[in-house]
């Protein structure tokens, strides 16, 4: 049986949403639909919002009582990259003897996310030769259709890719921040991360980081 532990990164101190990750969307604080739909996936044996902020974490246990340690501050602030905040974690569970197979993370902001697609992933995790994953989705239109702007003025970024047909043009991808896998192996070992990408429609793929995001997601959700 393969031992999982999901993340779900809850800091405080978003600034262009105030508290994010606890307001209210569609009647509920918008962290229970990751929480929920990981719960209901049946993939997990320990689900941990790692937070800084107590107003989150009393929110967050009226979801789930699975908050057994706040995050601290060196670990908080807003250029502090996320491994970082997953190894604090993961060293965390090891100095309780308590190891996992996989570790994993869901944006808190990801509210399309539901059950089936996390299945998915864990099964398209354990075909892969890389150890880790991402979810991702495709650019549309081709970013070589892509333009610049300059005092209103259209330049593109490629003239003669400009004037090519979609079809024959190159497929790009973008990380859309939802959810992520990893090897224990990256966190025990501190083996290179190799990423492979989980293709994740389009309607689920919303990066929710302004109020034009949230509404987005909103009428996504209906």
């Amino acid at each position: 049986m393969t031992n999982r532990l999901l993340i779900i990164p809850a800091r405080g101190g978003s600034k262009r949403i105030k508290f994010k990750n606890i307001k209210i969307f569609k009647g509920k604080p918008i962290i229970f639909y990751p929480i929920n739909e990981a719960i209901k996936s049946k993939l997990f044996n320990e689900i941990h919002v790692t937070t800084n902020n107590l107003k989150i974490k009393k929110v967050v246990e009226k979801i789930k009582n699975n908050i057994t340690f706040i995050r601290p501050e060196y670990l908080s602030a807003d250029n502090t990259p996320l491994i970082k905040v997953f190894n604090h974690v993961a060293k965390y569970y090891k100095k309780q003897k308590i190891y996992f197979d996989e570790i994993w993370f869901i944006n808190p902001c990801s509210p399309l996310i539901r059950s089936k697609d996390l299945i998915k992933a864990s099964s398209f995790f354990r075909k892969q030769k890389n150890n880790s994953v991402l979810s991702v989705c495709k650019f549309s239109p081709s970013i070589d259709w892509a333009f610049k702007m300059k005092n209103n003025n259209l330049i593109p970024l490629d003239k003669n890719k400009q004037k090519k047909k979609s079809q024959i043009l190159k497929d790009y991808y973008y990380d859309t921040g939802n959810f992520g896998i990893f090897s224990s192996e990256v966190f025990y070992k501190n083996k290179k991360i190799k990423f492979s990408g989980y293709l994740l429609e389009r309607e689920k793929s919303v990066d929710i980081d302004t109020m034009e995001d949230w509404n987005f997601a909103l009428k996504l959700f209906r």
